[in-house]
């Protein structure tokens, strides 16, 4: 296989992370410029609706055939040398990686994945019971509970957190 093609499929993995993540940007920042600072809460006109649906795939089309075209200039020019560099492999497979764990990384903080944080579990127990709200006192305070209350605001059951965890895992 010519060098050419081994690079288009080198940066082609890459190439769409990069590309979806760079899409996504640019389409959330046209989004709120134009809301902020022309439309607001008004109705947005039908042509800029279709316009902010089509700038996505565009984007996302257009940056990912700039990657590969990349990859396609770079393996033409590296042909006259003979061997990979293991140093593209490399670089591909971590621009790779390198994406998927920082969003892993990221969900599992906001608690989307791995364990529910504290103030999951009280939601989830309140509602559960069938209680309006919950609460929980400030996380620098020693008190690691939770408090649910009824339509009025009024405290009706206050529980440590232990004990949900408890019944959690049960």
């Amino acid at each position: 296989m010519k060098k050419r093609y081994f690079y288009c499929l080198l940066f082609l993995a890459p190439g769409a992370l990069l590309s979806l993540i760079a899409a996504t940007a640019i389409t959330g920042t046209t989004a709120g410029f134009l809301w902020i600072f022309v439309f607001g809460d008004n109705t947005w006109p039908t042509i800029v609706e279709r316009g902010l649906a089509l700038l996505f795939p565009l984007t996302f089309l257009g940056l990912w055939i700039a990657f590969v075209g990349a990859g396609f200039m770079t393996g033409k020019r590296l042909e006259v040398d003979p061997g990979l560099d293991k140093k593209h492999i490399f670089a591909s497979i971590t621009l790779t990686i390198a994406p998927l764990l920082f969003i892993l990384l990221h969900q599992y903080r906001v608690g989307n994945i791995g364990p529910k944080p504290d103030s999951a579990l009280c939601g989830d127990f309140c509602a559960d019971k069938g209680y309006s709200t919950r609460g929980m006192p400030p996380r620098d305070s020693d008190d690691r509970s939770c408090i649910c209350y009824d339509g009025n605001g009024s405290e009706i059951i206050k529980l440590p957190l232990e004990n949900l965890l408890s019944n959690e895992s049960q």
